[in-house]
């Protein structure tokens, strides 16, 4: 019993298909039953409707003749005969007057009239009607047919004939009773057909429910013998060719897990030694993702930072760098224009309030195939560089204080030398009108130089007190110009203007910064002995190679100021003396105007360097920012 229950379940496929064609057969035969049940009543109806108007007629056609002539006994013989026709409960004969001329079941009532709403209509109507009626004490339900009987139009009385229902009724209760029993027999026979149906076509697909369960259990050698050729045998082959090509690519699957797992072995080994590596470096390493989150650290650049990989990964690198904000600008303009930077020098803040010189390279980190990844980022720690650098610049300090010294004794010796000479003579040739003349002309210019020697070397040496207003490179520089016009055209130099449009104002000490170009212009002006030209530019500075490009307005972006001659140059064994004090290859030069040069760019926060080649030229370059980085104070 329990597989023929499991079969017959709702859930099943066999259940389904039984239980549906069961439903299909109801209700298709209870629209069959309710349509022709209707259809037999109605006709029963109608056949009893007909007959007693048949009967009912023909008692109007034979109580015509007697009512003329008042002939009772034949009314009663009529309503007799007719009330013992089948199914007739009682046969009655009006008068005009509504009163009972003859009645087949009561003739005690001959002479009265009948009382009723039955009654009633029956003695008024003037058509063939027919209504439903119980009659007397029975209670037996009757068709109540009745006709006027008219002679030259005038109605000379009614005839009434009352017939059965039961006969009727029983016929409509035989005839539900004969639908009942074929419906009982069409689901019957329809249920068997179906459930064998059901079971030919619910064996092979459990077959197939059976072997896909297998397959999802692991077990791929599954096949399934087509016992038809219909659509379930060929599903049965689409079966096997699966299960076929299942085993096949799980083959090739486990074979491509083992190379896959080999692949990863090596991945994972190759991976360890990268880490191995990154974690042995002295470099700081940090990456970037393309939305500009930190994604790795290494130690070297946990050292560096003061922040462990696991808090810094995944926040913005300008929140890690907060306390470094151009760290966060560079790593981000690096992502956005896909170019290297740097490497650039600065000072590296870390969380703790410390700092470290570091030395800042970017580039663009890419994947397999040129796919952008993000960017990383390298710092190296110069905190050992800049030891270094301090003890090679105190070096140089003592090296340039000796060469101060030097200087300043070979330029102090000569007037010394001529005063100490002119003091000797002074008691002995006091008297002597030249010597007082030439006395009085010598002494007080030697003593001048020595003032003037003493005053550049005071303004080396302490902090300049500078008054930064809005300057005007081209307007200063055709002021140095109309300094020495008579100078340029007696030397017959050419002078060549290359200024930008778009230079905004400079906040410098305009007096100052007109010693520095001065002092520029008259040495090129003394480079060039016959003629030559000189190109005055004035603009922005350009991009540095492995440099970020300047934005407009931004921290890195300078105004550019070269001073350019086409005199004798520099020799390369004086270029790293240029700026020094008292270097000088001019016949009565101190060596001072270029130290001082120098001084004052580095005071407004710029930097000035030249390049020259012997023979062709030398070309001074300043830049500076448009806003001062930091005012000295004066002290």
């Amino acid at each position: 019993m329990a597989p023929l229950r499991t079969d017959l379940e709702f859930g099943s496929l066999r259940g389904k298909f039984l239980w549906g064609t069961v439903l299909v057969i109801v209700l298709v035969m209870a629209t069959v039953i309710t349509v022709v049940e209707h259809r037999l009543r109605v006709a029963i109806i109608d056949e009893v409707e007909r007959r007693g108007e048949v009967l009912v007629r023909n008692l109007a056609a034979m109580s015509y003749g007697p009512l003329l002539l008042y002939n009772f006994t034949a009314l009663e013989q009529n309503v007799a005969r007719v009330g013992g026709e089948a199914d007739v409960v009682y046969a009655i004969v009006l008068d005009a007057e509504g009163k009972v001329a003859a009645h087949s079941r009561h003739p005690e009532r001959v002479g009265f009239f009948l009382e009723g709403a039955v009654h009633d209509r029956a003695a008024r109507t003037g058509t063939l009607p027919s209504q439903e009626a119980v009659a007397g004490n029975t209670g037996e339900s009757v068709y109540d047919f009745a006709v006027p009987v008219l002679v030259s139009g005038e109605k000379w009385g009614t005839v009434r004939v009352g017939l059965s229902k039961r006969r009727m009724e029983a016929e409509i209760r035989r005839t539900r009773w004969e639908l009942g029993a074929l419906t009982g027999v069409v689901l019957l026979l329809g249920g068997l057909a179906a459930a064998l149906v059901a079971r030919r076509i619910a064996r092979p697909v459990q077959r197939l429910a059976e072997g896909v369960a297998a397959i999802s259990r692991g077990e791929l050698n599954q096949r399934i013998e087509p016992s038809t050729s219909d659509e379930i045998g060929r599903l049965a082959v689409a079966f096997n060719h699966m299960a076929t090509q299942l085993l096949q690519q799980r083959t090739a699957l486990e074979e491509a897990h083992a190379e896959l797992r080999r692949h990863f072995e090596e991945l994972a080994d190759l991976k360890s030694y990268t880490d191995n590596i990154l974690g042995s470096l002295t470099t700081g390493i940090v990456t970037i993702d393309l939305d500009g989150r930190v994604v790795t650290l290494n130690p070297a650049a946990e050292l560096l930072t003061g922040f462990f990989k696991g808090e810094a990964s995944g926040r913005y690198c300008t929140e890690v760098f907060a306390h470094t904000a151009q760290v966060g600008e560079v790593l981000m303009e690096t992502l956005a224009s896909r170019v290297p930077a740097g490497p650039l020098p600065l000072t590296l803040r870390r969380r703790n309030g410390t700092s470290v010189p570091v030395e800042l390279s970017t580039a663009p980190l890419k994947g397999g195939e040129g796919k952008d990844l993000g960017v990383i980022g390298l710092f190296r720690d110069l905190s050992a560089v800049r030891d270094l650098e301090n003890q090679l610049r105190r070096s140089d300090r003592l090296a340039a204080l000796g060469t101060l010294a030097a200087g300043m004794a070979h330029e102090i010796k000569n007037p010394l030398t001529s005063l100490l000479t002119f003091s000797r003579h002074l008691e002995r040739k006091f008297d002597d009108e030249h010597f007082r003349q030439k006395f009085q002309s010598v002494v007080p210019r030697e003593l001048e130089r020595i003032n003037r020697i003493v005053e550049r070397l005071l303004e080396l040496s302490r902090p300049m007190q500078l008054t930064f207003t809005a300057v005007r490179l081209p307007a200063l520089l055709e002021r140095v110009v109309e300094l020495y016009a008579n100078h340029i055209e007696a030397k017959r130099i050419e002078v060549v203007r290359e200024y930008a449009r778009d230079l905004p104002t400079l906040q410098a000490d305009p007096e100052y910064l007109y010693r520095a170009l001065v002092n520029l212009v008259a040495n090129a002006l003394d480079a060039m002995e016959d003629g030559g030209r000189l190109t005055l530019r004035a603009g922005w500075s350009a991009v540095a190679p492995g440099l970020l490009a300047p934005r407009r307005g931004g921290a890195n972006r300078r105004l550019k100021v070269e001073i350019e001659d086409t005199g004798v140059g520099i020799p390369a064994s004086d270029a790293d003396r240029v700026f020094n004090p008292f270097f000088t290859t001019k016949e009565h030069g101190t060596g001072l105007g270029l130290a001082l040069t120098y001084k004052i760019v580095e005071d407004h926060g710029g930097t000035i360097d030249f390049r020259s080649v012997p023979g062709v030229g030398t070309t001074f370059r300043i830049l500076l920012p448009p806003r001062p980085e930091t005012r000295p104070e004066a002290t």
